[in-house]
């Protein structure tokens, strides 16, 4: 079952969204119809990462910060050396 939904654009959008439907001979519905499922899979996607994370912070796998920003200092120095 589908339901319409009325969305307010800027103009700028509005152009981008006419733009990609023509490019593809498609409907702007078709094309938002289209971007509201992409958004709503990567949602769902990162909220399952994101709970991954706080589960391995509850199990005491996280890292120290001062552990890490030694490490991004180490390899930044690496690199300014010509370290691969």
């Amino acid at each position: 079952m589908s339901v319409e939904l009325a969305v307010t654009v800027d103009n700028d959008q509005k152009a981008q969204i006419d733009a990609i439907a023509e490019a593809r001979q498609e409907t702007t519905a078709e094309v938002l119809s289209e971007a509201v499922a992409q958004y709503l899979d990567y949602d769902a996607w990162f909220r399952r990462e994101v709970d991954k994370g706080l589960a391995s912070l509850a199990r005491g796998e996280g890292h120290d910060f001062e552990d890490v920003a030694a490490s991004f200092r180490q390899r930044i120095a690496e690199l300014k050396r010509g370290g691969d």
